[in-house]
C-alpha cells in the first residue's frame, strides 16, 4: 500500500511540474524572483461547502409513435433548433389507413341497418296503436330498434378512435427546442414505448446536484445559491429539495433554477456552493493568488527557506476579489501574491512586500 501511495505521489508531482510552463523570463529556475506575499490569517465568516453540479434542461422529453409502423419523413438533425408544433416524423400509416376504411365501412352498415329499423318501428307503433300486433310483437320491434341504435353509437366510436390513430401517425414537437439525440433512422420500425428523438428546450435551464444530510437541512426552496461555472459566477435559486435521501450514497437531490439568458449550456460541470450554519473560521485569498494548470487549482506556497513550491488547493466561494480556501492551505503560511507569471517551483522568492489576510 505505501508503495503504491508513494508510485501516485511521484506522478502527481511529476504532472504538476509538467504543468508549470508559462512565457519565458530571465533567469533560470531556481533563480530569485520579486513578488509581493501575503501571510494568512484565520478569519471568521459564514463556511461554505462546495458540491458539484450539472446543468440540465429542465424542460426535456422523448418523443415516440403510439403507433407501430416504419419511419417516414425524419429530416430534423441532432442539434438543430425546432418550433413548438413543427412536424417531426411520420409512422407508415398503411395499417391504420386500412383500419379507418374498415370502421368506415361498419358505420355504413350500421347507419343502414338502423335506417330499417327506424322503418319497422314506425310502422309496428302505428299497428300496435291500433291494436294490431300482440305487445311481444311490438317489444320485439322496439329491441331491434335499440339494438340498432347502439350499433350506430358504437361504429361511429370506432370511426373515431380509428382518425384518432390516423393523428398519431404524425409527430409534432410540443414545444420549442433543440434535437438533443436521434435514435431511428427512415425505414427503421418504430415499436409503441420506443423514442425516435429526444427534445430539450435550452431556454429553461437548471442545475441537479447531490447534497449530504447536513448541508440539505439548511436549504429551503426559493433560497439563492451562488454556481460557480469556470470562474463566473452564478445566481441559482433553490426549485426542488428531495427529502428522500439515496440509499447508497445517503445524499439528497437539489434543483436549481438559472435565470433566463444565463451564459452557460446544458451538461456544463459547475460548483454550488451550499452555507454551513453559523460561522466558521475560513481562510481567504486574493482571486490573483490562485493558479489553474491543467484544471487544477492551486497556489505558490513560500516556504521556510523563501522558496516557491506550487500547491494544490480546493477553492470555495467567492467574494468581491478574495476567494476562500476549504482545503490545502493552513494559517500562517505565506503565498505569492504578484508576479505570479514570473514564478516556477523552486524559486528564491524575495518579497517586495508583505501582509496579513
Amino acid at each position: 500500500m505505501k508503495k503504491q501511495f508513494l508510485t501516485v505521489a511521484i506522478i502527481l508531482s511529476l504532472g504538476l511540474a509538467g504543468c508549470g510552463q508559462k512565457p519565458p523570463h530571465v533567469g533560470a529556475v531556481g533563480e530569485s524572483v520579486q513578488a509581493q506575499t501575503l501571510t494568512l490569517a484565520a478569519g471568521k465568516g459564514l463556511g461554505y461547502e462546495t458540491v458539484p453540479g450539472t446543468v440540465m434542461a429542465s424542460q426535456q422529453i422523448q418523443l415516440g409513435s403510439r403507433l407501430s409502423g416504419y419511419l417516414r419523413g425524419l429530416q430534423v438533425h441532432v442539434g438543430e433548433s425546432v418550433r413548438a408544433g413543427q412536424l417531426l416524423f411520420q409512422v407508415d400509416p398503411a395499417d391504420v389507413d386500412s383500419q379507418v376504411a374498415q370502421a368506415q365501412a361498419s358505420l355504413a352498415q350500421a347507419e343502414a341497418n338502423f335506417a330499417d329499423a327506424q322503418s319497422n318501428y314506425d310502422r309496428f307503433k302505428k299497428l300496435y296503436e291500433a291494436q294490431a300486433i300482440p305487445q311481444k310483437q311490438w317489444d320485439q320491434v322496439q329491441s331491434q330498434y335499440q339494438m340498432a341504435k347502439a350499433q350506430v353509437a358504437a361504429a361511429r366510436a370506432g370511426t373515431g378512435s380509428a382518425a384518432a390513430q390516423l393523428r398519431y401517425a404524425r409527430v409534432t414537437a410540443p414545444f420549442a427546442g433543440v434535437i438533443t439525440q436521434k435514435y431511428l433512422q427512415n425505414g427503421d420500425l418504430v415499436a409503441p414505448g420506443h423514442p425516435v428523438l429526444a427534445l430539450a428546450n435550452p431556454q429553461q435551464l437548471e442545475v441537479d446536484c447531490s447534497v449530504g444530510t447536513a448541508a440539505f437541512a439548511t436549504l429551503h426552496v426559493g433560497q439563492a445559491l451562488v454556481v460557480d461555472n469556470d470562474g463566473k459566477a452564478l445566481t441559482a435559486t433553490v426549485r426542488d429539495l428531495v427529502p428522500v435521501a439515496d440509499p447508497v450514497t445517503h445524499s439528497h437531490l437539489v434543483k436549481l433554477s438559472l435565470p433566463a439568458g444565463s451564459d452557460i449550456q446544458a451538461g456544463a460541470f459547475v460548483q454550488v456552493q451550499i452555507p454551513q450554519v453559523g460561522e466558521t473560521t475560513t481562510l481567504r485569498i486574493p482571486q490573483g493568488a490562485l493558479l489553474n494548470r491543467a484544471g487544477i487549482p492551486g497556489v505558490f506556497v513560500v516556504n521556510s527557506q523563501g522558496v516557491a513550491e506550487y500547491r494544490m488547493v480546493r477553492p470555495g466561494q467567492k467574494i468581491g476579489d478574495q476567494v476562500q480556501i476549504l482545503a490545502g492551505l493552513s494559517a500562517g503560511e505565506r503565498i505569492v501574491v504578484s508576479n505570479i507569471e514570473a514564478v516556477d517551483n523552486g524559486d528564491r522568492i524575495e518579497s517586495t512586500g508583505a501582509a496579513h489576510g
